[in-house]
């Protein structure tokens, strides 16, 4: 039984979104910290692993823990964090990945990583007395949200209680204000610096990122296809057979066509996850097999 969840995670995290992928990230990075922490803390009582994961206001600690960076942005507080922003996570990607492609989501989220933490080290000193340490993935997400809201602050939203929609830009607004407010309460001054970060980095990208200039997620996918290069053949296999692979689709010719596969491929997925989960795996055919494996590469 244990063996059949675990099956059913990893193929879930293998045809699922970007976002999806990112979900799984932070929930398993957030539990083998927890773990490991505990661990080390009953061998090395002084020992606290989030301070070298964590990313402190203290430029000495920054230099000797360089990674922090980055990796500040996979750990989180305690579960009710990591609970929010998984949730903010999901929503917004959703609203996001109706416009763009996987990779253009991660492009914004890794530079809202970046840009979240360079707010964060270069203004907490002037906000905050002594040392402090960033942590979470709501700079990422903002970034996100707020180049959704550069690309388009018309987009209308609905919320839960609220009978009418709006315009997401009203929720931009409303974020910063209270970003504003917690700053001067003294209140997660350091977090929401690095949601203005976020936040700046994310609406400024897409105006370069709207007229082709996609730089950094050029540079991402060069450092993704470094690590994910398989070996070319050196020869070509040709086929007589004229059946046609229902799940085979056409190069899209627009950004209409291009949406309209992408969501015609989810619902495709979501029809064979529950066929598997009423059956099992064995009971797919070899074209849906041969599918999920394509898109979980």
């Amino acid at each position: 039984m244990v063996n059949g969840i675990l099956d059913e995670l990893k193929l879930k995290y293998k045809s699922g979104n970007i976002a999806t992928k990112l979900i799984y990230i932070n929930i398993i990075f957030f539990f083998t910290i927890l773990i490991v922490g505990f661990v080390l803390k009953k061998i090395f009582p002084s020992f606290q692993i989030d301070n070298i994961i964590a990313l402190s206001s203290q430029p000495n600690a920054l230099i000797k823990h360089p990674w922090s960076i980055f990796t500040y942005a996979f750990l989180h507080g305690e579960l009710w964090h990591l609970f929010l922003n998984m949730l903010l996570l999901y929503y917004i990607s959703s609203m996001f990945l109706r416009y763009f492609r996987d990779q253009d989501f991660l492009t914004f989220y890794i530079l809202g990583i970046l840009g979240g933490a360079l707010f964060y080290c270069l203004f907490a000193g002037y906000f905050s007395s002594g040392s402090s340490y960033l942590v979470g993935s709501s700079a990422a997400i903002y970034a996100t949200f707020f180049g959704l809201v550069s690309y388009n602050p018309k987009i209308p939203v609905r919320l839960l209680f609220f009978p009418n929609s709006f315009p997401i830009l009203y929720i931009a607004f409303f974020l910063l204000g209270l970003d504003v407010y917690q700053i001067i309460d003294g209140r997660n001054s350091g977090g929401s610096l690095s949601h203005f970060g976020g936040a700046a980095v994310g609406y400024l990208y897409m105006k370069q990122f709207e007229k082709g200039n996609d730089f950094i997620g050029r540079t991402i996918r060069q450092v993704q296809n470094f690590f994910n290069r398989k070996k070319k053949t050196t020869f070509k296999t040709y086929s007589n057979q004229t059946k046609k692979n229902p799940y085979e689709q056409k190069v899209p010719r627009d950004d209409y066509e291009f949406n309209s596969q992408k969501v015609a491929k989810q619902q495709k997925i979501d029809a064979i996850l529950d066929k598997i989960s009423r059956s099992g795996y064995e009971s797919l055919t070899k074209e849906e097999k041969d599918f999920l494996f394509r898109e979980g590469r």
